[in-house]
């Protein structure tokens, strides 16, 4: 089972409790937020003054959207027992237990809590639009109200993903390991590389020859594609590096092995 440590503290960020979760804002977070809403909303705010707004009410839902993912997913930690850690750093926020649930059904269905969490924020805002209308108040209530659903929409699509270390990645590592426990962590950590490095020489066809083989990313704006390649060769990236870690422990443990094993090379 992998555990991330929760990153070091510093002097620069937000730091509050809620229902025993502590939450961490990194300053990286604002900054990138409002670089990546200033390049895709600009084209629909015709001057400064209703751009800057713009940016404003899209980084407050991407905020609102992180805290309240993430909030489920620590109440489910705290049904188990276990305090947790959100930090909301430049490419979204992620959640540090204290420790992982002892039980495999528990770790799945902390997993699930994220996408789910996002899809159950994405039923309140459409629900209390319908009863109250209150996107209709005004042009930036309905531009938050399109925000939300699209945050959501990708926030959950994103978290049922089968790769490391998103849920649906977690997830597959529990099933993996569940029936291979030698070799299923190392065989999640290869399925979320090739996945990560199918979507990014999807992006690379498109741009190059202006075609797109998988299903619905045919259908995303040209920035989205730069951003979602971006992230995928992070996470890619990380996963292999985790990969070649594993590998090693691997081989040590096994020359290890052999060493106080005193049968002959045939015999073992």
């Amino acid at each position: 089972m992998i555990e991330f440590r929760e990153p070091r503290r510093t002097g620069f960020e937000l730091r509050w409790r809620m229902f025993g979760i502590l939450y961490r804002v990194l300053p990286s977070f604002f900054l990138f937020a409002a670089l990546f809403a200033y390049v895709f909303i600009r084209p629909f705010f015709p001057n400064a003054r209703t751009l800057a707004l713009g940016i404003l009410v899209d980084v407050g839902c991407i905020f609102l959207t992180i805290v309240f993912t993430e909030f489920i997913q620590g109440l489910v930690y705290r049904s188990y027992g276990l305090r947790s850690t959100v930090l909301i750093q430049e490419f979204g926020g992620g959640i540090y237990p204290e420790a992982e649930p002892p039980f495999r059904i528990q770790r799945i269905a902390a997993a699930l809590a994220s996408p789910a969490s996002a899809f159950i924020l994405l039923a309140l805002v459409y629900y209390s639009n319908l009863q109250y209308q209150w996107s209709e108040t005004s042009a930036y209530a309905l531009f938050a109200y399109v925000i939300l659903r699209v945050i959501t929409i990708f926030w959950g699509i994103m978290g049922l993903l089968p790769m490391f270390p998103y849920p649906g990645g977690r997830i597959m590592m529990e099933v993996l390991t569940f029936f291979s426990p030698r070799y299923g962590l190392q065989l999640t950590l290869v399925v979320s590389i090739l996945i990560g490095l199918a979507f990014i020489a999807d992006v690379a066809l498109y741009f190059l020859h202006g075609e797109s083989y998988i299903p619905y990313v045919r259908d995303l704006h040209p920035y989205t594609r730069i951003f979602l390649a971006i992230i995928f060769a992070l996470v890619v990236s990380r996963n292999w590096q985790i990969l070649q870690i594993i590998r090693a422990q691997q081989k040590a443990y096994d020359t290890r092995s052999d060493e106080y094993d005193d049968r002959e090379p045939w015999e073992r």
